[in-house]
């Protein structure tokens, strides 16, 4: 039970910060639209940034990224040494990375974000 708050904990603090820091923000929004994340969804997915809801798409790349988060946090929580810590982090960040981030695109190609 302790490991499902700690992943609760870590997914909400960071979809509530990033909401206040780049969501709500007029300035944070403008910075989004020339940040790598969303030139790296314009690259690989053939997003055209023009016809989407910004603020949709920041909403749920926050989500995904605070499920990726909340998910490593989750599952180094259980290790004990550090540098098994770094080594289990590392190999789960990049795989799950990968496919959250390739089913948002995914599901912005299907929705006619081209």
């Amino acid at each position: 039970m302790n490991y499902v708050f700690t992943f609760l904990f870590c997914f909400i603090i960071w979809h509530l910060l990033y909401s206040i820091i780049v969501i709500y923000r007029k300035k944070g929004l403008e910075k989004f639209k020339e940040s790598k994340q969303l030139l790296y969804f314009k690259q690989a997915y053939n997003i055209d940034v023009n016809k989407i809801d910004i603020k949709k798409f920041a909403t749920k790349l926050s989500l995904v990224n605070g499920f990726i988060i909340a998910t490593v946090v989750t599952i180094i929580s259980l290790f004990d040494s550090l540098l098994i810590k770094l080594v289990v982090g590392f190999i789960i960040l990049l795989p799950l990375m990968i496919l959250m981030y390739t089913i948002l695109g995914k599901s912005y190609q299907k929705k006619g974000g081209k």
